[in-house]
């Protein structure tokens, strides 16, 4: 026993060694439960199923066992199956067994009783002061076993939460380490897309005044309202990434839901065709909600991101779904891909922080937890399901108008 830090280890070789021992037909083992209020079996040999069932759990301090729990004295009985203080749920069973010498034992370590320590004969032999004895000394070293076995259990669990807690502290200045990396980008997006904005201003500009020229052909004209409409697309992707990387405070407004699926939807535009992901799109009319646009547009581009990142390497069909719909009280979106779906070890966690299903270096498992934070912080809600005919969908429930007071 002394060999061992495995507990159920050590509650089996007691057992065995004990039988060759003294030569009893019956014995079992009980330790207390977690609460401390009852006694578990966790050890027997020579048990019949009938004998086991009503021995697998004792109530502390009832009967001859549980007795011995509480007053950690040791208990000899002759003729088992008369003694008054047996249990009644084992009374038939020990009465059938016939089971005649017992012998109960505390098993004690550091002043407290973990458990106890039963023998049982079918014979007349009664138990002897030197087998008591020697039984005494069983549990003195089962309980001190035991002991070891906890504290080495207990100090790998503890190493295994300094483990985790190490790893979530690297995971964290990881995160902070990108998330600088992202707002000097973010940055440097800002700038460019400034520098880009003048140059487009400028073939907008002329674009309009050669439309309007007398001397301009129709034909000209087709190809010039091409160019017009093209330059005016740039500019409304390069006016969305300027909302994206400014910097500024969340401030709530009347806010149209649909109007920030449109924007998001610009933005992801050519990403999207170039992984041949086609949108659908469905825009019910809506009231507004009372929320920020940006932060309303940050939970959308999170949504149709991690959509698109589920598709770009399924071989199916894929397709992009984005709804948008009214009832009584609420304004809805869905975002919905043909992926291959949400697998359900990963459902119940997937807004949890610093989850994700994603191979390193794709997925930082903080996305669709902002994204919680902020549908929550609106007083709505976000929740993920997978769909009947394949695809993941994520819902965003938002409260309609401005809230109370």
């Amino acid at each position: 026993m002394s060999r061992t830090l495995d507990v159920d280890e050590v509650l089996r070789t007691a057992v065995d060694a004990l039988t060759g021992v003294t030569g009893h037909e019956i014995s079992s083992l009980h330790l207390l439960s977690q609460d401390g209020r009852t006694l578990e079996l966790r050890g027997e040999r020579g048990m019949s199923a009938r004998l086991r069932e009503v021995n697998r759990k004792l109530p502390l301090g009832e009967g001859l066992i549980g007795h011995v729990a509480v007053t950690g004295k040791t208990v000899r009985i002759d003729k088992n199956y008369e003694d008054p203080n047996v249990l009644p749920s084992a009374r038939a069973a020990v009465r059938r067994e016939q089971i005649q010498g017992f012998v109960c034992v505390p098993i004690h370590s550091r002043g407290r009783v973990l458990g106890t320590l039963s023998l049982g004969r079918k014979t007349l032999d009664q138990f002897d002061t030197q087998e008591i004895a020697l039984l005494e000394a069983a549990a003195d070293q089962i309980g001190v076993a035991l002991d070891n076995a906890r504290l080495y259990s207990e100090l790998l669990r503890e190493r295994d939460e300094i483990k985790r807690a190490h790893a979530q502290r690297i995971r964290a200045e990881t995160q902070l380490i990108h998330a600088e990396k992202l707002s000097a980008v973010g940055e440097l997006a800002s700038g460019v897309a400034h520098e880009i904005n003048n140059p487009l201003t400028t073939i907008l500009g002329q674009t309009h005044l050669l439309l309007t020229h007398p001397e301009t052909t129709s034909h000209v004209r087709d190809r010039l309202g091409i160019v017009a409409e093209e330059a005016g697309r740039a500019a409304r992707i390069v006016q969305n990434l300027l909302l994206f990387a400014r910097h500024y405070t969340p401030e709530r407004r009347p806010c149209s839901v649909a109007d920030q699926a449109r924007r998001v939807l610009e933005l992801k535009g050519y990403q999207l065709q170039q992984d041949n992901i086609r949108v659908i799109t469905d825009f019910a009319a809506c009231p507004f909600v009372w929320a920020d646009e940006n932060q309303l547009q940050q939970v959308l581009l999170n949504l149709v991101q991690n959509a698109h990142q589920a598709m770009a390497k399924h071989p199916a069909n894929r397709v992009l779904t984005v709804r948008v719909w009214p009832s009584d009280r609420h304004a809805y979106v869905e975002v919905r891909d043909s992926g291959p779906g949400i697998s359900p070890e990963a459902l119940p966690r997937i807004f949890d922080p610093f989850f994700t299903t994603k191979p390193p270096g794709e997925g930082s498992g903080l996305g669709l937890s902002v994204s919680y934070g902020i549908v929550t912080e609106l007083g709505g809600a976000l929740r993920a399901e997978n769909c009947v005919d394949g695809g993941a969908s994520f819902i965003v429930e938002l409260p309609l108008g401005e809230p109370a007071a």
